[in-house]
């Protein structure tokens, strides 16, 4: 890591020191109503499992070491980060990829629900979305390729049956795993 990195701008003490002050003044709030109805929202908002990235996110911005990003940058970014969308096979040929979604049989996902979710988060018709492969934990659900980022972008804070609902490119299958 070179010495100019974002990372290094940030003092470990000086951290320390900020949230040890955010620590003091949650014992007496200035404005305990305003407190809780930006917590209730942030709750309700941000997934479980994306809080500590939010508040990590939220810090170095006030730090002015982050600056807030357009969302078509954060998308394309994005993009470039994930592994590459996995076309399989067999979908190849009609130009549909298949995307990760968080939910399974054990969640009683139904695939008209998830289409009709993903349908009025992008404004997709739920006919161009392809088939849904429900197994016991997870789904995966067949998209458009050229639709494929917008999707997930979309649904990103989305819920269904009163659930998170994450939805991602698929990784592709490890040799090992494959093979045995």
């Amino acid at each position: 890591m070179s010495d100019d990195t974002e990372a290094s701008k940030f003092n470990e003490k000086t951290l320390e020191a900020f949230l040890d002050g955010l620590l003091e003044e949650l014992k007496h709030p200035q404005d305990p109503k305003l407190l809780e109805d930006v917590r209730r929202a942030f709750r309700k908002k941000v997934p479980f499992h994306l809080r500590s990235y939010a508040s990590a996110l939220m810090i170095l911005r006030a730090a002015g070491i982050y600056r807030s990003k357009s969302p078509k940058k954060v998308v394309k970014e994005a993009h470039q980060e994930q592994a590459h969308i996995e076309q399989k096979p067999e979908t190849q040929n009609k130009g549909m990829v298949s995307l990760f979604v968080s939910m399974g049989k054990r969640h009683h996902l139904d695939p008209v629900d998830l289409k009709k979710k993903i349908a009025e988060r992008t404004g997709l018709s739920p006919d161009m979305l392809g088939r849904v492969h429900i197994l016991e934990k997870y789904s995966f659900i067949e998209v458009p390729i050229h639709e494929a980022q917008r999707i997930v972008a979309a649904m990103v804070g989305a819920e269904l049956n009163g659930r998170a609902l994450e939805i991602k490119p698929a990784k592709k299958r490890s040799k090992s795993f494959s093979e045995g």
